[in-house]
Formats: C-alpha cells, structure tokens, sequence
C-alpha cells in the first residue's frame, strides 16, 4: 500500500508517533512518504523558532521517503501551511493518505481523495484541555473558527479521526462539535521491538556501574523535557523526606534556552545529594536502556511519550494527573498508580512511594501489568493495522 502521511515534524532522533508509524509501516511491506516542515531540532519546532533560510529537501529515512518544505504562509505560528502539495500527492499515487493534526493543506488532500475514490483519508489529533485551547481568543478563533473551517471541509472525506487520548476526542466534541462516532481513540504506542530488543541486551549491570548505583539499589526513571510544568522537583522533594539510602532516581533529558533556569533550579536541588543523577539528553536507544535499569517510573505532571516507553519496559508508573489527563487507557492492567491533581506534593508522593516500593509483591504485579498493557495495547506491530483496515 501506498501511505502518504502530512505532520508538522519529523525526526527519527525522536520517538514521537510519525516517524514511529513510518517504521513500522515499512517494515509491513507498505510505501510511506512523509511530507513536513523544515524544522529538524525539537526544541526549535516547540518553541516556534522557524528558520526561512533552510531550504526544502528531500531524503530517505529507514526506508520512507521524507520531503522536507517549506511554509508558502505561517500566520503567526498558528496557523502554517507548505508549498503546494499537489503534484507530490499525485506522483505518489497514495492509497492512505494520513493528516497528523488539522493542517491548512487539508484541501489539497481533498481535491485528491475526490479526484481518486479509492484513496481513503484519516486524521489524528493531538490537543487537549491541558495543552491547548487554553482562553477564549484560542478556543473561540484559531479552533473554534479558523481550524474548525479546515476540519469541518475534511471530515466529510475522512473514514476516521483518531485522537490519541480521551481528552483530545473531549476536546473535538466540545470545541469542533465532532461527533464521538467519528472518532477512536488511536494511543502513542511504544517501539515494541526496540523494547524487546534493550531487554534482552546484557548491558545494564554496565550502566548500573557506570552511573555508581550499587545492585540493591531501587532506581525512579524521570525526565524529559525539563520544564516547570513537569514538577520534577515534586519528585525530588519527596524522595528526599524517604529514609531509603537505596532510593535512586536517574534524570535523563534536558531544557531548552527558556527553561535553562529550571535545569539550573533542580540542578541545584540536587547539590549534596547522592540519589540523584542527571544522564542528560539520550538518544532513543539510550533512553530504554535507562529504563531497562529502574525498578519504576514517576511523573509529578504532564503526559510524555515516556510514560508510554516506560511501560514498554515494563516499568510500574506513579503520575500526577493535573487535569483533562484520563489515564486509564494507559491503566488497563493497575501497572499506574495516579495522583490526582490535588495530591501533586512531596507529602503525598512521597507516601505513595513509600507504599510501592515496600510492597515488592504488588511492584512485581505492575510490572507484569505493564508489560501485559504494552504487548496488547501499545505496539505499533499491532496498532498500524487500525489505521489501514479503511483500504480492505
């Protein structure tokens, strides 16, 4: 089959949704091309800092052809559309063509689905209550009125919208008026086969040495994106008030230039202390392998990707929920223990921990739980084939 899919960014240095699918698309036999911006750093992309100069290109990426452009109008950050799209589509010849998000090409899509009957059309989103939307100008103009007027142009010719949480399917009903039977929720799966693949390395006694943490030692994975929305020192607080010399906590990832302060503020956080260590920004590979050496991850604040590759490794999961944030997609087995938005503190986090990791029956039981959720619910092995079952 031929896939074209249209995202806002691509990077395989990443382990985001697109060039996830793309993998696993691939090696299922189908063609991918991938068209999406000029934007190459995360932390560029999340902090709108587009570069005009960068011209547009085209490569190969694992097997997928990845087309660079650049934007013909990017109103504010807001609101971006690509060069024309056209005569990529027609040259590809697609028999899916899958949109990440509502983008301002969504008519070129359309002209071609029309103009080829057998081509089918999907779309996911992203955005929610808790990452977008966030005041009245946002939900009643850039959603309510100018990407509401691309979506609502789409979705007669959509076969499905697949939001990838619950809060994002409230989010379409409530401000797009979408009907929920025409959505299913798609989760952010996990790279099952990187997963497996770092499990059964024999490396992680190397690592263990090499960041000084001894064999009892009981490890917290964390991080990220190093930001003050994540209340990573929620987690550090709470360990701190724990009488558990074993207690360990590896910090991997990094802030962007806006929030070198918070680094600096947990950095500091940290002096004097021999429980925390920082392993930095990871590349995908690197990241599972930290992982395969924890015992749980934890999360003050704010859904990541992490979560997902955490239970991919089988990891047991403490979270905060800080609102519009149902887990329990996530928590289908009790491998997630969650802390509602009113319990994101060091007094009660360090309770739960506390509870957890002295109950090495129940912490075994969310392991196994987590693994049971990440086989049947989070491999893209299995869950690309709800995305093409429209082409049958």
């Amino acid at each position: 089959m031929n896939i074209f899919m249209l995202c806002e960014f691509y990077s395989d240095s990443v382990e985001f949704q697109e060039n996830l699918l793309a993998k696993y698309y691939v090696k299922h036999g189908h063609s991918v091309t991938i068209v999406t911006s000029t934007f190459e750093s995360i932390f560029d992309y999340y902090n709108d800092r587009y570069d005009r100069t960068v011209p547009a290109r085209q490569f190969e990426d694992n097997g997928a052809r990845i087309i660079r452009l650049k934007y013909r109008y990017n109103f504010l950050n807001r609101v971006r559309a690509y060069t024309s799209i056209d005569s990529i589509l027609e040259a590809t010849a697609p028999d899916l063509i899958y949109v990440h998000d509502i983008m301002p090409n969504l008519p070129e899509a359309i002209r071609y689905k029309t103009d080829h009957p057998n081509c089918r059309m999907i779309l996911d989103y992203h955005a929610d209550y808790s990452n977008s939307g966030r005041n009245a100008l946002s939900r009643k103009v850039l959603h309510g009125v100018i990407r509401k007027h691309f979506l609502d142009m789409a979705r007669p010719h959509l076969s499905r919208i697949f939001p990838v949480v619950p809060a994002s399917a409230a989010f379409l009903h409530d401000v797009y008026g979408v009907p929920y039977r025409e959505m299913e929720v798609l989760p952010l799966g996990a790279d099952m086969d990187l997963a497996r693949r770092i499990a059964a390395e024999q490396g992680s006694e190397a690592l263990r040495r090499k960041l000084e943490l001894d064999s009892d030692d009981v490890v917290i994975f964390t991080g990220g994106k190093l930001t003050p929305n994540r209340k990573t020192e929620v987690l550090f607080q709470a360990v701190s008030q724990l009488d558990r010399t074993n207690l360990k906590i590896v910090v991997i990832g990094d802030s962007d230039r806006e929030h070198r302060g918070y680094r600096e503020f947990l950095e500091t956080l940290a002096i004097g202390r021999s429980d925390i260590r920082f392993a930095g920004w990871l590349g995908r590979e690197d990241i599972y392998r930290h992982m395969a050496i924890a015992d749980l991850a934890i999360f003050p604040a704010s859904q990541s990707i992490l979560w997902q590759q955490s239970i991919a490794m089988g990891l047991p999961l403490i979270v905060g929920d800080v609102g519009w944030q149902d887990i329990a997609y996530l928590n289908l087995a009790d491998n997630i223990v969650v802390l509602k938005q009113s319990e994101i503190c060091a007094d009660r986090m360090a309770a739960v921990i506390d509870e957890v990791v002295t109950d090495r029956r129940r912490l075994a039981q969310m392991a196994l739980g987590a693994r049971k959720v990440a086989d049947e619910h989070l491999d893209w092995n299995k869950l690309i084939y709800r995305t093409l079952r429209f082409n049958g």
